[in-house]
């Protein structure tokens, strides 16, 4: 039996792969890199994912999906949480994804390190079912730290996993994960509380101004938003001052549009 697990290297989907691949389950990880990732150094792969499966000893795929992700942080249709993440949409397109390529790859199931109440917007239970439903992966979608607290899965209802096994972990705590961990021999987990920039106020907060002032933008313009001072000095007018050469010669190379001044 195969399944694809969503791996983004830190703490909880390193234990869910863990907790699956110790039942006998042939398990290969997928990760989504985008413009906002934080685990992404110079656009390279996420070296936190890259440790993980090394770790465990399974395969990775790295998919880049920057592009396509710029219309769910434009247009989420069930909004964005405190800053500018759209969590529910996120989840949606992710699994999405992950649908296409478990069906590519002959895999059974999804395997994910969702924790029951640790994020308000998207792990609820309604919001949870919400995102499984919109993503066509209804009963497809195993959470294995907070499964006994969950309706069973198809996984756990065919008995391709035994439910006995899982966990039922919830709310904000890290506490059980990290004692998870230790029994379970993981370590080294970088990242455990993931790294998406829309959640961190500050860069939000120039979202904000970009999709106002300039609702096509494009990757360039994300980022752009990542380096420099920004002041909006007009609605068609931006300056971006650098806070030294690296910054500047970034700014040079992402600032193409006509209403922004050079610093």
């Amino acid at each position: 039996m195969k399944a694809i697990a969503l791996l983004s290297g830190g703490l909880d989907s390193s234990l869910a792969a863990k907790v699956v691949i110790e039942q006998g389950i042939e398990l290969e990880a997928l990760n989504f890199m985008t413009v906002f990732c934080t685990c992404t150094t110079r656009g390279e792969t996420c070296l936190a994912s890259q440790k993980a499966v090394q770790a465990l000893g399974i395969p990775l795929k790295v998919l880049n999906v920057s592009q396509e992700y710029l219309d769910v942080v434009k247009h989420p249709k069930h909004g964005y949480g405190s800053n500018m993440n759209p969590c529910i949409d996120c989840r949606i397109f992710m699994l999405k994804k992950a649908r296409a390529y478990m069906e590519e790859r002959g895999a059974a199931f999804i395997v994910t390190g969702e924790v029951l109440g640790q994020r308000p917007m998207s792990q609820r239970r309604d919001a949870m079912r919400l995102i499984e439903k919109e993503a066509e992966l209804d009963g497809l979608i195993l959470r294995p730290l907070s499964a006994k607290l969950l309706a069973a899965s198809t996984p756990e209802k065919e008995g391709w996993v035994d439910r006995e096994k899982l966990l039922k972990i919830q709310g904000r705590s890290r506490k059980p994960q990290i004692q998870l961990a230790a029994h379970l021999g993981i370590r080294d987990y970088p990242c455990p509380a993931g790294g998406c920039l829309l959640t961190d106020p500050g860069f939000a907060k120039r979202m904000k101004d970009l999709i106002l002032y300039h609702p096509d933008f494009s990757l360039n313009d994300v980022h752009l938003l990542k380096v420099g001072r920004h002041f909006r000095l007009s609605p068609k007018l931006k300056l971006v001052v650098g806070r030294n050469e690296e910054e500047n010669q970034k700014i040079q190379t992402f600032s193409q549009e006509e209403d922004i001044l050079l610093k």
